[in-house]
């Protein structure tokens, strides 16, 4: 297996720095919130040593560790959603993790980001991004993976090589720069270096409120809209949650696009959507898409919900879906999953996309002042002019 070392790495624990300390005095440290007791105490039930193997409970503990940001933890919690060691086996978990304790220069979760890139679990495949994570973790690790290395480049052209040793140069430069910044205190970092936890889209209207889905800054401490190259704050005005919607108010913003809803939306009209899916991959510019009404319902009948074609990816939730005469029908909300569809039908659907209805936004708007509806439009129009006009109030959602 090429990524042998992954499991190595899982099981092949450093000595314990608590000696043989009783695991029951490691326990009270732990829940006591120490971190370090708490991988140390997830290594014990990973290896079986004091006390009797259970991954579920090595993944309890580490999982702790993780979300207070300790790497090693994180690193070994995607080594068991990878495996499916003690929890159920979830690639996009175990990518997750990985991805966190490799920024942070964690060596087993650079190398298991690589594996994920290089198999195409839990991402889309890609050779260049799992070489370059391979030469990172090839930089941090005592041990050697020659073998992985070389399997990659049998793999690859050189041109994508080259592209790839340049991302690792890359990556190298980021995770050192991040480095030196976490020793910083916490009011003297820099705001271009604070990293955003999540991304989404949204549509900026006329009054500077910005249309988006509820699970997009759910839970959010702060809430950043960048509109036109200028980051400003923004803040929820009103929500609602069974439907996946909310309205945000945006200080400095009052430009924006008029609102207009069609009358009625058919089987088979066609769409298009505008957002920022995977901003840190594919840049910051507005992506377009387009495709048509596949559905009328979502999953299980739901009647909140049309089916869409048009293309989705992680970042174009919350963005708007207009029809061809610029009329919001909807607020782009999910995907299908691809991988648990395949799992459990053995079939890999294409473009399998939900949209909250507008029908469903419609009140949610009238409780908010400032915000004015305009008659549908039916006057046809340019498709190229109305994207341009359009895309200028399409904004970036950034969530911390």
């Amino acid at each position: 297996m090429k990524y042998k070392w992954l499991i190595v790495g899982l099981v092949c624990l450093s000595v314990s720095v608590y000696g043989q300390d009783n695991v029951s005095v490691l326990r009270e440290k732990a829940e006591q919130g120490d971190v370090e007791v708490q991988v140390e105490l997830g290594n014990c039930y990973l290896k079986g040593d004091r006390v009797s193997q259970d991954y579920k409970e090595a993944a309890k503990w580490y999982r702790l560790a993780a979300e207070q940001e300790c790497a090693e933890a994180q690193a070994r919690l995607g080594g068991l959603y990878y495996f499916g060691f003690g929890v159920v086996e979830d690639y996009k978990e175990a990518v997750k993790w990985y991805r966190l304790a490799a920024e942070q220069g964690n060596s087993l979760g650079q190398v298991g980001l690589s594996g994920c890139y290089e198999s195409g679990k839990g991402v889309l495949q890609d050779f260049v991004e799992a070489y370059a994570w391979t030469l990172v973790a090839a930089q941090n690790s005592g041990q050697s993976i020659t073998a992985v290395i070389d399997w990659l480049r049998s793999q690859m052209t050189s041109a994508q090589i080259a592209v790839a040793q340049q991302r690792a140069k890359e990556l190298m430069a980021i995770i050192e720069r991040k480095k030196q910044v976490s020793k910083l205190p916490a009011g003297q970092v820099p705001a271009a270096d604070i990293t955003p936890s999540g991304y989404g889209s949204g549509l900026l209207v006329k009054g500077g409120y910005v249309v988006t889905c509820w699970h997009v800054v759910d839970k959010a401490q702060k809430i950043s809209i960048n509109c036109q190259g200028k980051d400003l704050v923004a803040s929820v005005v009103q929500k609602d949650v069974g439907n996946d919607l909310a309205i945000l108010r945006v200080d400095g913003a009052d430009a924006g696009a008029s609102l207009s809803f069609a009358d009625s939306v058919k089987l088979g009209a066609q769409v298009f959507t505008m957002g920022f899916p995977h901003p840190g991959l594919q840049g910051s510019d507005v992506k377009f898409t387009t495709g048509s009404i596949s559905g009328m319902t979502g999953p299980g009948n739901t009647p909140v919900y049309f089916q869409i074609s048009a293309p989705l990816q992680s970042g174009n939730s919350g963005g708007p879906l207009f029809d061809e005469y610029g009329n919001l029908v909807g607020v782009v909300a999910a995907k299908l999953d691809s991988l648990k569809m395949l799992a459990a039908t053995g079939d890999l659907p294409q473009n399998v996309n939900y949209a909250i209805k507008s029908d469903y936004l419609v009140p949610l708007l009238k409780t908010v002042d400032g915000i004015k509806i305009q008659p549908s439009q039916t006057k046809p129009v340019n498709l190229l002019s109305l994207v341009e006009e359009l895309k200028k109030s399409i904004v970036m959602i950034k969530v911390y």
